[in-house]
């Protein structure tokens, strides 16, 4: 057994030694193998035990050396902040000294600081010289005490400036500080460094400090340790575990690959490089290549928030001691009451405030949305007591969040997690920039297209980084957002992970391919051959190759509203992004703020496309992030560019010269003109047209006839004719054509304008608008008419002198206002040398002097002003006259502007005009039609003749007015008649929708809707509301896109769809068709409109849901005139409309669809008698009694008791005005108290004894008040409100006191009364139920309090005070404060007049008074 086992060791020992052979086994060996085995064992116990204490070794000189190595370091760093602190100390310690030694810079402004003094001097001499002759011209008197002559002289001193040493403002004193930067680095280099303790000489790290930089360099180690000195071998030792301990390292990778370590602290998971290659240095210092073409940025940062791979939030680890700081100071200033919000104080949006993130930890936040109480949309500033809930923005985060402030808590709540900064702390707060930076991963997409980035994206990124610092390479930057890429030691690239895992791909734009044909938009309509219609060029590239957009289309306006409405705001993490463009795809492409349809044409680089918009026909360039996917709903329209080319025109050259087309573009880009259609071509070619002016007499010039006269283009028929004709000839024509001459003006002046024959289309210029009714225009084509006047009155006025001449009223005359002599006619002198001026030619008023007026010839006598008035619109609201509020609107938007004007009717005076401007979009609007919509004005009715007629007399051309229409060259040949293409009307049939189910008779809550022109009321219960809200979410299924228009018979259609203005589908009802429009009711809410054909579809939809609206008709009156006319419509929309009022049914009509009889009642009043009040009904006469019309509740039955009421109730009498008190006269003193103040010159007097207005009366009017206020159940309510009249009113101290009536001050929601307490002078605002009438026993008692003037004062001149009194702008707050703190205590009155106002001089119980202080404080001037 131990042979073989001998002899198989010696086997595998001959196996592994290669150096064994067979001259080594001899006999000898043999003779000594038993011992061998004893030799082995003991030899393999030692390697055992030897491997152990190895083992055992390594491990301790691992733990020790990381654990060293720790202490190492925090040793070091702390000795460095010790040092760094101490060059601090010695740096503030020399700064202190060199600012001790500033003090000599006072002896520099000595001189100018006694230039000072003499300023002052002199003025306080000037001030105490005012003074006196104030109070001199007050009180001629006091001149006696005071020398007049030398305070004259004061007076008129003048003020020599050169007198003046004005030298110290440029004086310098020739000191400056000067850093030797150089010294200083050298200086650091030598003291502040890290040696070691065996030897100073060995230095481990160089810190070198440079201008705005801190650098850590480390020398090049050399190729072989043999080589190196012992203190080299030291230096190189220490680098190395300088490259083996962790560290975090910020780098500028240039394209050598060299590095700059700027940070130091790394992640401790970091592998240790081993002994064989400690002698090449740091790895991270020798990166490869990554790209020659331009150095990229690389950062160590720690995202902070993720949206998605797009769209994330990231802070710089470097960052993290500025953070601290910042932390620190906020909760410094948030531990103060300065930073709690009051009463007083606002909340606006982007507003920076602070949140308290964690307990004792606030963090900045700015303000993105605010919601104030009872609201539902956002605010842009609200008080800070009334915020319920506001969106806030992390500034150092990156994320935002939605805080909801308890209702009951108030401030208390708001306070607990959300402070405000001051002034101060603002201004220092904005110097730290937010430390959130946005990024996004560069270059990539999301891998659905469709669907964006999905959340297992956006999970994977965020479990993939954590909250542990990344490295971080940065690319650029796109429009505020960084485009990096993200990389976690040791693994690769953020982006690469995610593509690797199928969740993302590379950006590419792509090619459609041609089996996937994209969705695009409709063609352009081309217009009709030979067919005039006015456009506005939208864009021009040259004479061949520019585009018209249609004037008369409306429905683009509702689609480019509808399209900012949908897309809003841009936002980065839109559903509707488009990451991956292709050619040749439809979009919506953002220009100027707002969004546009857009076609993708191009890739021009990078995350870059080239669009044209559809609708202009202009390219751009545009980042793929201004982008969004267009719906189909946006579809519909076809594209409103029309591609077109100039006709008769041809290139001097192969291609236009920029002149050419530098000439059209000043000539025709958005402006208004008028296109004539050649050729009919296919979509992908231009139309040939021909370009013409809106001209004066409606011919206008040929846009390629001005071209050729300018010498830029030839006409393309002469080019056809030169073919023909020999070159002798066409020389000749062309020279006779370069020699023609100009023509000259040879009109004859015209003072006066003429109306030109043709009225339509007219080119105006508006001079003045006082109101819809009342605008000036002048005619562009009359421009050279009035500058030959203007020049005439130059030459003959410009040099002649002032005459001596009585101007009166209708005087015509010359005017020179501002430097230009103008016609003009006298309206009336304010004062003797000041005169009021109608310029003639321009309409408004204007102030002139009369030594710039002269006498006017009588054949310049007249006017190139038209003054017209808007037609077919009334005054809103019910008036007569038009409101402030439309005035100075028009007034705004149409002085000085160029508009379209067609006359209606030139008879009438002022002219009847429809007037048209273009808007942003070049587009001209009818200025009519603008006010309705703005809600300033309101359509005038018409009768369908009328309208039918005027329809008409447009459609056919007139043959008095020939010109009217361009007349067009026959053609040789007789022209073939076009086939009819419109088919006959499709005839269809629809039914009406079911009725209403009404309610029972009796109270029910109801809202109303609409009130129609014929004075229906359609009101929806509430569970109408809700079901209306359904059904139209119901609707939106049933019709997705808007159906394609046909031409259908209206006659036999009654339910229908309707899209209204909103772009949402509706139930209707046909009510005429007029034209291309449809009257149309909406079932559900009662709203009527004249609505669009293309917007109403035939069919009925959900019929099994009845009409939600209810008609009804009030009970109990008859309207004025048999029908309710306008203004009592107009008046019940004001009362109804929005509101939720109580409802009595009365009974319910035999036909369901009939009006329902009710009574409203509007804060107890009931809306018939509220309409019989205001004269716009009577009360039938089928009810004997007011009394039995008034609705009540109904009560409980009760036993049949036989009881006389006769005589219970009596009328109550009708009070008249108060009495006034009767103030003492005759220049008598009495004792007075000011009740209430209005202005300071304004107040309610009371007059303390009042013995002279006393009467015998068993009780005063204070007790009379207190007996009425214990015994209020017996007092009853106000019903009629005449102005004037005496009631009681409630105070804010629950109590009531004696008032007169002033007006209504609001009518909804609920009705509120204005009322002055005529005791105390104040006014207030109170509801119905705070009014109650008058007793009779405390009507006899006079007003206690009397409205009075002071006098012997006035409002100052000049007032230097900034905040002012809204309702007395003469007089500032301070005056006002100043006052009231002189009116209290004991004062004396004396009457100084009683007409035309009461006034009184108010005295101090020592004489003086009240008012001097005012006035010497310069708040007042002496009276």
């Amino acid at each position: 057994m131990n042979t073989k086992k001998l002899h198989s060791g010696l086997r595998c020992q001959s196996s592994k030694s290669p150096a064994s052979s067979s001259d080594v086994r001899t006999q000898e060996s043999t003779e000594v193998r038993p011992d061998m085995g004893k030799v082995l064992d003991e030899a393999l116990m030692k390697a055992t035990d030897n491997l152990n204490q190895l083992d055992s070794l390594y491990q301790t000189l691992v733990k020790g050396i990381q654990a060293q190595l720790r202490k190492e370091r925090s040793r070091i760093v702390k000795e460095i902040d010790d040092a760094v602190e101490k060059a601090k100390t010695i740096l503030f310690k020399r700064r202190t000294a060199l600012v001790s030694k500033l003090s000599a810079l006072d002896l520099l402004f000595s001189a100018g600081r006694k230039e000072c003094k003499r300023i002052e001097e002199r003025l306080k001499e000037l001030r105490t010289a005012i003074q006196k002759a104030r109070h001199v011209r007050q009180v001629p008197s006091l001149g006696t005490y005071c020398n007049l002559d030398e305070i004259l002289e004061t007076l008129n001193i003048p003020v020599d400036i050169e007198s003046y040493d004005m030298s110290s403002l440029s004086l310098r004193s020739g000191l400056s500080c000067y850093l030797q930067v150089d010294s200083l680095t050298e200086c650091l280099s030598n003291y502040l460094k890290i040696t070691s303790h065996d030897d100073d000489d060995v230095i481990l790290e160089e810190v070198t400090v440079e201008p705005f930089q801190c650098q850590v360099k480390s020398g090049e180690s050399g190729k072989g340790e043999e080589f190196l000195d012992k203190k080299k071998r030291k230096q190189k030792k220490c680098l190395e575990k300088q490259a083996r301990s962790p560290k975090f390292m910020e780098e500028i990778i240039d394209g050598d690959g060299y590095a700059e370590m700027v940070e130091t602290e790394h992640n401790p998971l970091l592998p240790q490089s081993r002994p064989k290659e400690r002698h090449q240095g740091p790895k991270r210092l020798c990166r490869p290549q990554l790209e020659r073409q331009s150095p990229k940025l690389v950062h160590y940062v720690i995202v902070s928030h993720i949206e998605n791979p797009g769209h994330f939030y990231v802070r710089y680890m470097m960052e993290h001691k500025s953070a601290f700081k910042l932390t620190k100071k906020i909760n410094t200033v948030c531990s103060g009451e300065s930073s709690l919000f009051t009463f007083s104080d606002e909340i606006k949006m982007d507003s920076l405030l602070f949140f308290l993130e964690k307990t004792d930890v606030w963090c900045r936040v700015r303000v993105t949305e605010l919601f104030q109480k009872e609201t539902f949309k956002s605010v842009p500033k609200c008080p800070a007591s009334e915020v319920f809930r506001l969106c806030v923005f992390f500034l150092d985060h990156g994320f935002s969040k939605t805080i909801t402030i308890p209702s009951d808590e108030g401030l208390s709540g708001l306070n607990e997690c959300l402070r405000k900064p001051d002034a101060a702390v603002l201004c220092e707060i904005n110097g730290w920039a937010p430390m959130a930076i946005k990024c996004s991963l560069k270059d990539i997409v999301p891998s659905d297209l469709v669907r964006g980035w999905s959340t297992e994206a956006c999970d994977e990124m965020r479990n993939l980084l954590g909250s542990k610092a990344v490295e971080m390479q940065v690319f650029g930057d796109d429009g505020g957002t960084l485009l990096v890429d993200l990389k976690k030691i040791p693994m690769v690239s953020i982006r690469e992970h995610l593509v690797f895992m199928e969740m993302a791909r590379f950006y590419c734009p792509v090619v459609a391919p041609g089996s996937s044909k994209p969705l695009l938009f409709y063609p352009p309509v081309h217009p009709k051959l030979d067919d005039e219609f006015n456009a506005v060029v939208s864009h021009v590239n040259t004479p061949y190759d520019f585009y018209i957009q249609l004037v008369e289309n409306m429905e683009y306006l509702l689609l480019h509203s509808k399209l900012q409405d949908c897309y809003g705001p841009l936002t980065s993490d839109s559903e509707l992004q488009i990451y991956c463009p292709s050619i040749s795809q439809a979009c919506v492409a953002r220009f100027d703020q707002e969004w546009f349809r857009a076609l993708i044409t191009g890739f021009p680089g990078g995350r870059m496309v080239e669009v044209r918009y559809v609708d202009f026909g202009y390219k751009k360039i545009v980042s793929v992030k201004d982008l969004r996917q267009i719906k189909d709903e946006f579809f519909i329209l076809p594209e409103m560019a029309v591609w077109c080319r100039l006709s008769d025109v041809v290139s001097l050259e192969e291609v236009w010269s920029d002149k050419a087309c530098e000439v059209l573009k000043e000539l025709v880009e958005n402006k208004l003109v008028t296109v004539v259609a050649k050729k009919l071509v296919p979509n992908t070619r231009p139309v040939p047209v021909c370009l013409f002016e809106v001209g004066e007499d409606c011919t206008g010039a040929s846009i390629g006839e001005m071209l050729i006269c300018r010498g830029l283009a030839v006409s393309s028929k002469r080019v056809q004719d030169k073919d023909h004709q020999s070159p002798e000839t066409v020389f000749q024509e062309e020279l006779s054509v370069k020699l023609i001459p100009p023509s000259t003006d040879s009109e004859e002046l015209k003072p006066t304008l003429i109306l030109p024959d043709c009225l339509k289309d007219l080119k105006v210029r508006v001079t003045h608008v006082t109101s819809p009714g009342n605008i000036c225009v002048q005619l562009l084509q009359f421009d050279s008419q009035l500058k030959r006047i203007h020049d005439m009155l130059k030459s003959l006025y410009s040099k002649s002198e002032p005459q001596e001449i009585d101007w009166k009223a209708e005087m015509f005359c010359a005017a020179n206002n501002t430097g230009v002599w103008e016609r003009g006619k006298v309206c009336n002198m304010s004062s003797g040398q000041v005169a009021e001026v109608l310029r003639c030619d321009f309409g408004n008023l204007v102030k002139v002097h009369v030594n710039n007026l002269r006498p006017l010839r009588a054949d310049l006598i007249g006017s190139f002003l038209l003054e017209c008035n808007l037609s077919d619109i009334r005054p809103a609201g019910g008036r007569s006259t038009w409101t402030a509020t439309a005035c100075d609107f028009i007034s705004q938007y149409l002085t000085g502007s160029t508009a379209i004007m067609t006359i209606k009717d030139p008879a009438v005076k002022p002219l009847l005009i429809s007037l048209f401007c273009p808007n942003r979009a070049g587009q001209n609007i009818s200025i009519a039609d603008f006010l309705v919509s703005e809600g300033l004005a309101l359509k005038e009715r018409k009768e369908g003749s009328t309208s039918q007629s005027a329809l008409t007399e447009e459609s056919v051309p007139s043959e008095e007015n020939p010109q009217s229409q361009r007349t067009v060259t026959p053609p040789l040949t007789p022209p073939t008649p076009a086939p009819r293409l419109n088919p006959a009307p499709e005839k269809v049939k629809t039914q009406a929708y079911p009725p209403p189910d009404l309610p029972p008779c009796g109270h029910t809550l109801m809202s109303i809707s609409a009130v129609s022109e014929q004075g229906v009321i359609y009101a929806m219960t509430h569970e109408a509301v809700c079901e209306f809200d359904r059904l139209r979410e119901r609707l939106q299924q049933h019709i997705k896109t808007l159906p394609r228009q046909k031409n259908y018979n209206w006659k036999n259609v009654v339910g229908c769809a309707v899209m209204g203005t909103d772009m949402y589908w509706y139930r209707g009802q046909v009510q005429e068709f007029i034209g291309g429009h449809v009257k149309v009711r909406y079932v559900d809410q009662g709203l009527v409109e004249s609505i669009p054909v293309c917007h109403v579809y035939p069919v009925v939809l959900c019929e099994d849901v009845p009409q939600l609206c209810i008609p009804c008709q009030i009970h109990g009156v008859i309207p004025i005139g048999k029908g309710w006319q306008w203004d009592a419509v107009v008046f019940m929309k004001e009362l109804l409309l929005g509101r939720s009022v109580s409802v009595y049914i009365m009974e319910h009509p035999e036909d369901p669809r009939g009006c329902v009889t009710v009574e409203i009642t509007l804060d107890g009043m009931a809306l018939g008698k509220i309409m019989v009040h205001h004269q716009y009904a009577t009360f039938d006469p089928d009810y004997n009694r007011q009394e039995e019309y008034v609705v009540k509740l109904p009560v409980a039955d009760l036993d049949d008791w036989d009881i006389n009421t006769e005589g219970l109730e009596e009328s109550q009498p009708v009070l008249g005005v108060y009495a006034r008190f009767k103030l003492p006269e005759g220049k008598k003193h009495f004792p007075a108290k000011v009740k209430h103040i209005r202005s300071p010159n304004e107040v309610f007097l009371c007059v303390l004894d009042k013995t002279e207005n006393r009467q015998k009366q068993e009780e005063s009017l204070e007790e009379a008040l207190d007996r009425i206020n214990e015994n209020l159940e017996n007092l009853s309510r106000l019903t009629d409100f005449p102005i004037g009249y005496p009631c009681l009113a409630e105070y804010s101290d629950g109590k009531y006191y004696r008032a007169k009536l002033m007006g209504f001050s609001e009518v909804t929601p609920a009705v509120q009364l204005l009322v002055r307490h005529v005791d105390f002078g104040s006014d207030d605002t109170v509801p119905v139920h705070k009014l109650r009438q008058l007793p009779a026993s405390l009507h006899h008692f006079p007003c206690a309090a009397v409205y009075v003037k002071l006098a012997g004062f006035k409002p100052p001149r000049i007032c230097m005070e900034k905040e002012l009194i809204p309702y007395r702008p003469e007089w500032s707050m301070k005056a006002m404060l100043e006052m009231v703190d002189l009116l209290n205590g004991e004062l004396t009155a004396v009457v100084v007049a009683t007409e035309p106002q009461l006034t009184v001089l108010l005295y101090k119980m020592d004489g003086s008074l009240v008012h001097t202080p005012l006035v010497e404080n310069g708040l007042a001037d002496y009276e």
